[in-house]
């Protein structure tokens, strides 16, 4: 599908509607992102990802030299 040529359907007027006419401008998606992104959402899940579960924690890891 060639979204810059085919609609994406119609709107309620019975009229063709392009994705253009929907899709955010990048000044848009900037302000929201610097609105709502913070860094602290990515740092505290990525804090829990490094720490591991208790499970993966008490994994047997044989030792082994290289």
């Amino acid at each position: 599908m060639d979204f810059d040529k085919e609609p994406l359907g119609k709107g309620k007027d019975g009229k063709d509607v392009y994705l253009s006419e929907i899709w955010p401008s990048r000044d848009e998606v900037q302000s929201t992102v610097l609105k709502h992104v913070k860094s602290n959402m990515f740092t505290d899940v990525y804090d829990k990802i490094s720490k591991g579960t208790d499970r993966w924690n008490a994994l047997d890891i044989p030792l082994t030299k290289r």
